[in-house]
């Protein structure tokens, strides 16, 4: 499109910060999640005059950057977060690095210092390109303001692009103040890889020719257009469906094809789905380490189809034996356009059993616990209560091992999670659900670690009245650390042992959030009715066992292995 200057119309130069605020809004953006800094104080100057977008103030640059995190997974559409200078950077960064692990469009907007302070060692200056350039899509400093639109079009063009993930742009604070003749500028028509009739009939000749397929769908295939031609294509190529981690949401988990989860610690019968598998067909995923089963599926007897919009990403990790740069959405709607033969017996019994391997280990069974309560109750409620349009933000840790393995997703039902592993996703990530979704169920699991680390982000649920219920997990102690203590070193736990926790109950209700307490399992399903109910945030305290500290593991059986 040609500027007006070019087409001869008036045009009068602009503070590049107002340009810039035209230009988010001309790529979709509808509100982002912010620490303000002082670097960035034109960008809040312009957003006074034109509140075109909505700005959700958080209480720390970690947080805020995990709300855009979830953001993102829950719209398909980039993320975005604002931080100031190098504290609100870095602060940012365990999320930034969480959107790289886990392919997540993320559009960070960090403040500089201003173009004639740096190199001169100035408060706050930062390297942007040497902290964030190893492991971010794309890193740039606005140095010329006339180009900051076309430096945004392309941030957001390449944190979409190949294997999605995170970009930085850093912008100066003399910049966002200088006048400028640019213009906004949008983004460019979307486009996307599809498959070619050669590679349809490829795919198609392999798995015509499988004795045992299985289907692994990872985060690039989670759209809700894919996950609707997902059914068909399992269904109609006779599919076992196996979800990557933190993405069991892909199909409904009552769903024939459904054979499990791949992730953190899964069942040996849900393992024996895919190594037992003769032909792995990974759609949308990388096949990293928790999705491989620690780099062991496939194995050198299996034959992979890796259908992945990137072709860095075929051939990189594994010997493929088919390479299909698409995105998952249009290979699986395209593969479902040709007729697939009817599966022989042996395919049908294959189908089956996997389902059954998923559903063996899928019914949650109670253990005994004198320290606590089991977190699986808390599970077992929710499965009970939450609608089929319920969405849940899972941190990291033992508790999380009871949703993995026992709560079967519903049709609609999303679940968000940082694939990276990294603690503090839960909290933020529900809220920043809440936020987006006022109307829908949501909940957030989070154990004492984590909660600790962005549970502040409370005080920005309360601001926003968001509609939100948050389970924390108190047993004292960052779990799974223990947990690997005693597989490596049985009995010498250390450096765990001396945890301080508030009730958590109180903490919620110190910020104005609505506290509540679990502490016996028949308090688990009166709590969440309750919670439910309420109309704004609730915080639970779950007076967790330690000593039955994931689904898995307890720590006497741990030590007993010695």
């Amino acid at each position: 499109m040609r500027s007006a200057a070019e087409q001869g119309e008036d045009f009068m130069a602009r503070r590049c910060a107002n340009v810039f605020l035209d230009t988010l809004a001309l790529h979709g953006v509808d509100q982002f999640f912010c620490v303000p800094g002082e670097s960035y104080l034109g960008f809040l100057d312009a957003l006074y005059d034109d509140p075109k977008i909505r700005s959700v103030t958080c209480r720390h640059e970690g947080g805020a950057a995990y709300m855009a995190l979830a953001d993102s997974k829950i719209t398909g559409r980039p993320g975005v977060v604002f931080a100031s200078r190098g504290p609100g950077s870095t602060n940012a960064s365990v999320a930034v690095h969480a959107a790289d692990i886990g392919a997540t469009p993320l559009v960070c907007f960090f403040g500089q210092v201003s173009r004639k302070q740096i190199h001169r060692f100035p408060s706050q200056q930062y390297d942007f390109v040497q902290a964030f350039g190893h492991y971010c899509r794309w890193v740039e400093q606005v140095d010329v303001a006339e180009r900051l639109p076309e430096i945004v079009a392309r941030a957001f063009h390449l944190a979409q692009s190949g294997t999605p993930g995170p970009v930085v742009v850093a912008l100066p604070t003399d910049v966002l103040e200088e006048e400028i003749e640019a213009e906004p500028l949008g983004p460019q028509p979307a486009w996307g890889a599809e498959p070619s009739p050669r590679d349809l009939d490829a795919v198609a000749g392999l798995l015509e020719n499988a004795e045992r397929p299985v289907l692994v769908v990872g985060n690039e295939a989670t759209s809700q257009g894919a996950r609707k031609v997902l059914k068909s294509f399992a269904e109609q190529y006779s599919l076992p469906v196996m979800a990557s981690h933190c993405h069991q949401h892909v199909i409904p988990n009552d769903h024939p094809n459904y054979a499990g989860g791949l992730g953190v610690r899964p069942p040996a019968s849900i393992k024996e789905n895919a190594q037992n598998a003769d032909v792995i067909l990974a759609v949308g995923s990388r096949m990293t380490m928790k999705t491989s089963l620690s780099f062991t599926v496939p194995s050198e007897n299996q034959k992979l189809i890796h259908v992945y919009p990137d072709a860095d990403m075929i051939n990189r990790l594994y010997r493929t034996e088919l390479g299909v740069v698409s995105s998952s959405e249009p290979f699986m709607a395209a593969m479902c356009e040709r007729n697939a033969p009817p599966p022989s017996d042996g395919r049908k019994a294959w189908l089956e059993k996997a389902h059954q391997n998923y559903v063996s280990t899928s019914e949650y069974q109670p253990r005994e616990s004198e320290d606590g309560v089991e977190f699986g109750h808390v599970i077992q409620a929710m499965k009970d209560q939450l609608n089929d349009e319920a969405l849940i933000s899972v941190d990291v840790g033992g508790f999380s091992s009871w949703l993995y393995l026992n709560y079967p997703f519903k049709e609609n039902q999303t679940l968000i999670g940082a694939e990276s592993g990294a603690m503090g996703m839960g909290i933020p990530g529900a809220i920043a659900a809440a936020i987006r979704h006022p109307d829908r169920q949501i909940v957030g699991l989070a154990g004492d670690g984590g909660a600790l680390m962005t549970g502040s982000e409370i005080a920005t649920a309360v601001k926003e009245n968001a509609n939100v219920v948050l389970f924390i997990s108190n047993n004292g102690q960052y779990g799974t650390i223990r947990e690997h203590q005693e597989v490596a070193h049985p009995g010498r736990a250390s450096g765990i042992n001396d945890l301080v926790n508030p009730d958590f109950a109180s903490y919620g209700e110190a910020f104005g959030a609505k506290g509540l307490r679990i502490r016996t399992p028949e308090d688990a399903p009166k709590v969440l009715e309750e919670a439910l109910a309420h109309k704004g945030p609730v915080v639970v305290d779950v007076a967790a066992s330690l000593e039955n500290l994931s689904a898995q593991n307890t720590i006497t059986e741990l030590q007993a292995a010695e």
